[in-house]
């Protein structure tokens, strides 16, 4: 099994739901979610994000944090531990405000 360090980043650039990344789709691959930094670029509002785990299908298994304010011009970890994504799962995110939020995701993906 290889191991491969990678990470993700975009730009919640709408309040709609927003793909972050997605462990490899082939059968016995999986990510280990090291991190999920969250940073707030408006100088003035505070933004809030919701994060889950969805299927390869965009169906929504589990939350990981909702509704969570990032404070102007900060930064929050919304993963301060490990998760665990299995073949072809998803991190998906929806902000409350459009082109406020920066996220970068890091991970170890093994496949």
């Amino acid at each position: 099994m290889a191991e491969t360090f990678n990470n993700s980043s975009t730009k919640l650039t709408t309040a709609n739901s927003t793909e972050l990344y997605q462990a490899p789709n082939s059968s016995g691959n999986k990510a280990i979610v090291l991190s999920c930094l969250v940073a707030n670029v408006d100088g003035t509002n505070n933004a809030e994000i919701t994060l889950w785990i969805a299927n390869s299908s965009d169906t929504q298994l589990s939350i990981l944090a909702s509704t969570i304010p990032v404070p102007a011009d900060s930064s929050v970890e919304l993963i301060p531990n490990k998760v665990v994504l299995t073949q072809g799962q998803k991190l998906r995110a929806q902000a409350g405000t459009a082109n406020d939020l920066h996220v970068t995701i890091s991970v170890l993906e093994i496949t």
